[in-house]
């Protein structure tokens, strides 16, 4: 399968769109933008799938564990087991392009997809909203 600039199906996350580039069973990997000063989520972990970034272009702060924010630019890529605690945000005022991939690939995007509808572009979403969404994908908030 090859999927060509523009072609794949999308969703929203943070009012940007998700673009599916490859979804299996396995996994799934998409394309998106992170917006420019991009909170991001609060500390959270997964137990049903794996999830990883790969920083194309811009910068991000990614936290892995209990380890402090890292920068990332360009080329960087965080792998994030299940049941490890995660977060990243965009600190810049220029948006990051990354892939995000998860495995198997179902359970994150349909995580993603229902989480990232929530979001308003520039704002924050609904603490209880976030809060039922992430139950109902087996993750947890975390301080």
């Amino acid at each position: 399968m090859v999927v060509r600039p523009g072609e794949g199906r999308t969703f929203a996350y943070a009012g940007q769109p998700m673009r599916v580039l490859a979804e299996t069973q396995g996994f799934a990997v998409v394309e998106m933008t992170v917006p420019p000063r991009f909170a991001g989520p609060v500390p959270h972990r997964h137990h049903g799938f794996d999830e990883g970034i790969h920083v194309l272009s811009g910068t991000l702060l990614l936290t892995y564990g209990t380890d402090d924010p890292v920068e990332a630019t360009a080329g960087a890529f965080c792998l994030t087991p299940r049941g490890v605690r995660h977060t990243f945000a965009n600190p810049t005022d220029e948006p990051a392009q990354v892939l995000g991939l998860w495995s198997p690939g179902p359970a994150g995007l349909a995580f993603m997809a229902d989480v990232g509808a929530l979001i308003p572009p520039g704002g924050a979403p609904d603490p209880a909203e976030v809060a039922a969404v992430y139950a109902a994908h087996d993750s947890d908030l975390l301080p």
